[in-house]
């Protein structure tokens, strides 16, 4: 072997074993490193049991009467929660189920603090949520619904002589007692109320609201083409302007055969009211409206959903129609009178009820409030013909009602045309209907429908309780018992002066 390879295989030997020695070394420091912790730990471990054990033991010398003793505890058990009521899914509902759920938390924690049981909220919650659900005909109006309502308990629970409100009549009322129409039209007087003092600043009323509402008057064009009734040639005679654009005939070439108004089903009545042909008459009291019934464009009643093919969802002993100008006899016309001294000749809101007889439509009620709101007049009216539908859904009135009143239609025009002049401004909702069956001609009017016009123009119009909804914030005819007619002549008085108030502010 040469000596250079000598020499390095040498060198090699030598360094493997001083790294051998090197690991031998750092093994054995860390074998003793790790016997020193468990030696410490151990002692540790040993004292520590040590002085436990001696705690005891003292605590053992000092005795019984040294023990602490505890009081025992009852153990009192939860009881079972019930669980809430739960609105089920329902697709192509006219309200989510998930505000209706929130609703119903709603009115279940306001009854909560009222009743005594949890039974007794739950089941009075779902019934105040399902009542709004049924009278609301769109989200919307059932959105203002349920919180009209929780204010409505929030403020009862708050303070109960709230709830039903009362004012005793004002002292400066001046009473009528005694009018044109004699003793019966006497038990249903009207008073008118004077404002005393100077008016709020910012409300609009008496004189200052008479001139800003001359811009709305309809003109003798506009009474014509809406189907208000005008003198005739004839003393006490009414002429009407005939469309057939706005709803189908309700009579044919045969003077006793109809057409229904509800069902558009032919029936016989003979002219003075007899009916030839008794069947009952099933209809929907709702309208078709256009829904989105699972993503397609579907026609159904607001009623009862049903489709146009559906049988009705109502049932009335017979047949009825409308025949609001078949009978143009009986009129009487507001005349001039001497005018007051600072112009003012009156500003009134006014709304009729009426129900099916053998002879069509007549007047079951008419109210009339001023520009304050306070009410003027109202009247029960009983009919001239024999009464087929009392219409209670959307009139209120019912047969028990009318049982005994005695006050007939000329005793309510005797009122009238002594409360009225020529120019004195009456406000209504379609009061074209209101002065056919109060048979009444007069010249100063302000429709609403025409005033707030509907998108499609005539003879399309927009409904009362919509305008309110939409501009004054405010949701009528809830209620269903029927509409108020008090409520409506409130609303069309409530309307004008809205919209005088935002005329007003875009012309400056």
């Amino acid at each position: 072997m040469p000596p250079k390879r000598a020499r390095a295989t040498k060198k090699k030997r030598k360094t493997t074993k001083t790294k051998r020695r090197t690991t031998k070394k750092r093994t054995t420091t860390k074998k003793r490193t790790t016997t020193r912790k468990r030696k410490t730990t151990k002692t540790k471990r040993s004292k520590s049991t040590a002085s436990a054990a001696s705690r005891k033991r003292k605590a053992g010398d000092a005795g019984p009467s040294s023990c602490i003793k505890l009081p025992r505890v009852e153990l009192v058990f939860a009881e079972t929660v019930t669980p809430r009521p739960v609105i089920p899914a329902s697709p192509g509902s006219k309200v989510p189920s998930v505000v209706r759920q929130r609703y119903l938390n709603l009115f279940i924690d306001e009854f909560l603090k009222t009743t005594d049981t949890e039974k007794e909220a739950f089941e009075q919650g779902l019934k105040e949520e399902n009542n709004i659900y049924e009278r609301a005909s769109n989200k919307q109006i059932y959105l203002s619904l349920s919180i009209n309502n929780l204010k409505r308990l929030r403020t009862a629970r708050a303070d109960p002589s709230k709830a039903v409100p009362s004012s005793p009549p004002p002292k400066n009322a001046v009473s009528h007692s005694a009018v044109l129409g004699g003793k019966a039209a006497a038990q249903n007087a009207f008073t008118l109320h004077r404002s005393a003092g100077r008016p709020v600043q910012g409300v609009y009323q008496g004189k200052e609201l008479f001139d800003k509402l001359q811009p709305y008057l309809l003109t003798r064009e506009q009474l014509w083409d809406n189907g208000y009734p005008r003198s005739a040639v004839i003393p006490g005679q009414a002429e009407v302007k005939e469309d057939g654009s706005k709803k189908p005939a309700t009579c044919t070439a045969d003077s006793n055969q109809k057409i229904c108004c509800r069902c558009g089903k032919t029936f016989l009545r003979r002219p003075g009211g007899e009916y030839i042909t008794k069947e009952t008459c099933s209809f929907h009291w709702g309208k078709l409206w256009r829904k989105k019934v699972g993503g397609m464009v579907d026609h159904r009643f607001s009623c009862c959903s049903g489709d146009s093919e559906a049988i009705g969802c109502c049932l009335s002993k017979l047949h009825v129609t409308e025949d609001k100008t078949s009978d143009l006899s009986g009129f009487m016309k507001t005349y001039s009178k001497s005018p007051p001294r600072d112009g003012y000749s009156g500003l009134y809101a006014l709304d009729c009820e009426m129900c099916y007889t053998v002879k069509g439509m007549e007047l079951t009620r008419v109210t009339v409030v001023d520009d304050q709101l306070k009410q003027v007049y109202d009247s029960l009216v009983k009919p001239d013909n024999a009464v087929v539908d009392y219409n209670t859904r959307f009139s209120g009135i019912t047969e028990d009602d009318l049982k005994s009143v005695d006050t007939k239609l000329h005793n309510v025009q005797a009122v009238l045309l002594n409360m009225f002049s020529s120019e004195t401004i009456l406000i209504g909702h379609s009061l074209e209907s209101d002065m056919l069956a109060l048979k009444l001609i007069h010249e100063s009017v302000i429709d609403t429908a025409v005033v707030f016009p509907h998108k499609l123009g005539p003879p399309l119009k927009r409904a009362l309780r919509t305008l309110m909804a939409e501009f004054v914030k405010k949701i009528i005819q809830s209620d269903v018992g029927g509409h108020d007619s008090m409520e409506d002549a409130k609303s069309c008085m409530e309307l004008m002066i809205w919209k005088v108030k935002e005329d007003a502010k875009t012309k400056k």
